[in-house]
């Protein structure tokens, strides 16, 4: 008897829904694929439970005949490839023809859908990739179609799902990402009870104050740039929205979204001068080259591409970001600076030799004398121990970046920032436990706009936002006044803090932390001091002494080190003086 034998229809169709489908994002991402390929000027999407229970997309496309239609549920059907060659010239968002069959085979489906030339719409409901009902009904021309329960037959792929406030972030993410490249087409979004949005077709610009918020084109630098054929066009942020997160970057290759690393890190390294140590940039970039330039079948989801001249492309993007800060005085002054040669000699033997000391650095602050901070004490066996010996003398804050401490084994260098997370880490969790996180009034109240993706996350960290602090008024869609902040914030004027905290806690989540820890790590690395934060001499004298004691001073909730120890051994050994 063979043991090779040829798959079932249905089995093949859920294999491919496991590489194509993997989330209600993704479904969502093929529909909307679909109608604009058919020309859609509106599109209408609904979800319930995140997605879980349903996605129903409605446009007003070219629609599809019955036979057409029929046709589509089939694996491998498509109008938009007729020969091999169309392969490696593709112009539309779809081309496999897997998309409505795979996702057909892992939910409760119905499709239906006129064209132009019949006088009523074919509905069709398919169960589990099996055809349940098929009907002829009146409808206007376009395409509507709901999918339910999704996985419903594969509950090994429905455990991994996330939480629904996850599931709902991918699902905004993957609508912003095309509203934005598509900005003719009207969008409209709603979640369950809740309109979310409407977007109504028009320039680029009016797409951006509809994604981001009124305000936002003062914020950004337009840049378009070609080269050999490339050209590569869209905004840049100014530094203001930069992120400590991954924040905002969009990629676009003939309008069609993809990711790159290779990409970001040129991105990067363009704007290497623009960007403060861990910050992200924004930027939306489109790509526009030959279809014959560009490979897109290259990813199951269609995430990735790959590029004929690579070099080309990556050179395109480098120069388009550069010329962007060329208007930019306070970019350019950083990059002359960046690039002088030091105005006095750097060898030692001349520095002595023409008569110069050695000056004391005005960044190099001394604290008070002879401090010494409680003894450490833990109960996590995990916890780094405090140095052996400790803290007295003077302590230096350091380009205003770490303090520096002698200690009776050597020295001990602290990271301001990382120090200080620790700190807020630890409190802000006590206060859910004793729920008393102190406010202070703001006079004036701030006002926080937030996109759709930010408020489906900002809706799960609303109830524990006041336990930190943060008293804050519906003022509008996804508009919320701020009027107080927990007590002592030292950037409490910066509304954009609430926002990097909405990132910050999705990078959490993401990791092991549940929502209260996440939130906890989000404020605790917003609401911290940062580098180039010059602190006085009881500001580090007490920031030392919080540190230690923490539960766990020895890292920050990153888990990144917050001192580290400089044994006086070895300094004695680089010094030569051991013998």
């Amino acid at each position: 008897m063979a043991k090779v034998r040829i798959l079932p229809e249905h089995l093949v169709n859920q294999i491919a829904a496991g590489e194509v489908i993997e989330r209600p994002a993704a479904v969502l991402r093929e529909l909307v694929d679909n109608a604009l390929d058919a020309s859609a000027t509106k599109i209408a999407i609904e979800l319930e439970g995140s997605g879980r229970e349903l996605i129903a997309v409605r446009d007003d496309g070219v629609g599809m005949s019955r036979d057409d239609l029929l046709l589509s549920l089939e694996r491998h059907a498509t109008s938009k490839l007729t020969e091999g060659s169309n392969l490696f010239a593709i112009e539309t968002l779809g081309f496999r023809g897997e998309a409505l069959p795979s996702i057909a085979s892992v939910s409760d489906f119905e499709i239906m859908s006129r064209d132009a030339q019949t006088d009523a719409a074919t509905r069709l409901h398919v169960v589990g990739g099996d055809i349940a009902e098929q009907e002829q009904v009146a409808a206007p021309v376009g395409t509507l179609v709901r999918v339910r329960s999704l996985f419903f037959n594969t509950p090994a792929r429905a455990k991994f799902l996330k939480a629904d406030a996850t599931e709902l972030s991918h699902a905004i993410r993957t609508l912003r990402t095309y509203a934005l490249a598509f900005p003719q087409v009207a969008w409209t979004f709603r979640h369950g009870e809740s309109l979310q949005f409407v977007w109504p077709s028009g320039t680029f610009a009016d797409r951006l104050s509809d994604v981001f918020g009124v305000g936002i084109n003062d914020k950004l630098l337009a840049l378009d740039f070609e080269l050999r054929g490339v050209r590569v066009h869209g905004v840049l942020g100014k530094r203001e929205l930069n992120r400590r997160g991954r924040g905002d970057q969009f990629l676009y290759v003939n309008q069609r979204p993809f990711q790159s690393t290779g990409l970001a890190g040129v991105a990067r390294g363009a704007l290497r001068d623009w960007l403060d140590e861990g910050e992200w940039p924004f930027y939306i970039l489109f790509i526009d080259l030959a279809a014959t330039g560009v490979d897109v079948n290259v990813h199951p989801a269609k995430r990735e591409v790959r590029f004929s001249d690579e070099h080309r492309v990556h050179a395109a993007v480098f120069e388009a970001l550069r010329s962007a800060l060329k208007g930019q005085q306070e970019a350019l002054g950083e990059l002359r600076r960046a690039w002088e040669p030091p105005s006095a000699p750097t060898d030692p033997a001349s520095l002595f030799a023409s008569g110069h000391s050695l000056p004391f650095r005005d960044d190099m602050r001394p604290a008070a004398p002879a401090y010494s901070p409680p003894a450490y004490h833990s109960s996590s066996p995990e916890s780094q121990p405090a140095p052996a010996a400790k803290l007295r003398a003077q302590i230096y804050q350091v380009h205003a970046k770490y303090l520096i401490a002698p200690i009776r084994s050597g020295l001990a260098i602290i990271d301001q920032h990382a120090a200080h997370e620790r700190v807020l880490y630890e409190r802000a969790l006590r206060s859910f436990d004793q729920r008393s996180f102190p406010s202070q009034q703001l006079l004036f109240p701030l006002l926080l706009e937030l996109t759709p993706e930010e408020d489906a996350t900002f809706a799960e960290m609303r109830p524990d936002l006041a336990t930190f602090g943060f008293v804050l008024r519906d003022f509008g869609p996804r508009a919320y006044s701020i009027e107080a902040v927990p007590a002592g914030l030292r950037r409490a004027s910066e509304a954009s803090m609430l926002r990097e905290m909405i990132t910050e806690y999705e990078e959490f989540r993401r990791t092991r932390l549940g929502p209260r820890e996440s939130l906890a790590a989000g404020f605790a690395c917003k609401a911290a001091i940062r580098t180039g934060d010059e602190l006085s001499l009881d500001e580090m004298t007490a920031l030392v002494d919080e540190l230690f004691a923490t539960n766990q001073p020895g890292s920050c909730p990153h888990g990144r080190p917050t001192f580290i120890e400089i044994k006086l051994s070895e300094l004695d050994h680089r010094f030569g003086r051991i013998g």
